[in-house]
């Protein structure tokens, strides 16, 4: 009984130190993204997109765009430019446009299907139209051509009257706006609407709120998001900014930065938020990953190993998966983050 006890302590203590090491080490990294890609490209391509849809108001949308994202991404730093992906990529597209992600959203809006379906659906085809991956889609003249129109839209609406845009009917959020900002590579506009939301903004910190008519309420995930998109558009004050979110939303503890899905610590947990445990939500922490890593933070590696330790991770077989296939968007989080490592 000792010897199967201390075998398998050794056993646990390797399994530690692989989770914790993969953010450092180059072929532990890429070959868990590269699992992570394979293991939910087969999972959506059976359909669980549509289970994620009955769960999130955009969940199908959106765990395609997170798909599809991490794998341009993952292409783009490793140069691994291979048809496999691009038809990963493909088909996320086909399923971005598919009318079981498009029904939910308001065809009579201004501007039409709202700004988070504009915002993360354009900022796969910028993105997939900016990377060499692109000469291996089936569909490069649809991609651009419908890049095209949404950047031709939002910059006439915002041409005529500039206006932070709905998602929803009579509801709009600034993250929503920020993204599809990121989308349209039109640096005037950018920096003009962007100008326009942080100056509607009422909180004392100077961090973009959460969501329209509560301009001095700014909640973790969401300056998670914004920061990340502020970071790679360029904008100047990005430095200023990210201090402001550590010093009103992140703690550190032993390089790990967790963040305060609220200012005042509350546990109200949402869609947006996910789990919430003792005040840092999940979303929020997860999502911060990629924003301290677009900016050089060198916690951000720390912080991904010691959440990748605690989801268990199975990584065999040319598949990696997080709390034993529980959770998916857990797995779409963590994907996109790991790529910007």
């Amino acid at each position: 009984m000792k010897k199967i006890l201390k075998y398998l302590g050794i056993a646990l203590v390797f399994y530690l130190m692989l989770c914790l090491s993969t953010p450092f080490n180059s072929t532990l990294r890429k070959r868990s993204i590269q699992n992570q890609i394979n293991y939910l490209s087969n999972l959506i391509d059976r359909g669980y997109d549509d289970q994620l849809q009955r769960r999130f108001p955009e969940g199908k949308l959106f765990s395609n765009a997170l798909l599809a994202l991490s794998t341009i991404e993952y292409c783009n730093k490793t140069n691994k430019i291979d048809p496999q992906y691009s038809k990963i990529v493909d088909n996320c597209i086909a399923r971005i446009q598919s009318k079981k992600s498009v029904e939910i959203f308001d065809q009579n809006l201004n501007p039409e299907y709202g700004m988070f379906y504009l915002g993360w659906s354009n900022l796969v085809y910028s993105t997939y139209l900016q990377s060499d991956l692109i000469a291996y889609s089936e569909i490069p003249d649809e991609v651009f051509t419908t890049s095209q129109e949404i950047t031709h839209l939002l910059s006439q609406i915002q041409s005529d009257s500039l206006q932070i845009l709905n998602t929803y009917a009579e509801s709009n959020w600034p993250a929503d706006n920020l993204v599809g900002i990121l989308s349209i590579k039109d640096n005037r506009l950018q920096r003009q609407w962007t100008d326009l939301i942080l100056q509607t903004s009422e909180h004392n910190s100077g961090l973009i709120h959460h969501v329209g008519g509560q301009p001095q309420h700014i909640r973790g995930s969401s300056t998670a998001l914004i920061t990340y998109c502020l970071s790679k558009m360029g904008y100047k004050e990005i430095r200023s900014y990210n201090e402001s979110f550590h010093d009103q939303l992140i703690d550190k503890y032993l390089g790990i930065e967790l963040v305060k899905e609220y200012h005042n610590g509350l546990n109200n947990m949402d869609v947006d938020s996910g789990p919430i445990i003792a005040g840092y939500g999940a979303s929020a922490t997860i999502m911060n990953i990629k924003t301290q890593a677009s900016l050089d933070n060198p916690n951000a590696k720390i912080t991904w190993a010691a959440m990748n330790a605690i989801s268990l991770p199975i990584n065999i077989c040319g598949s990696k998966y997080l709390i034993l296939k529980q959770e998916p968007m857990l797995d779409l989080f963590m994907l996109w983050a790991s790529t910007e490592l």
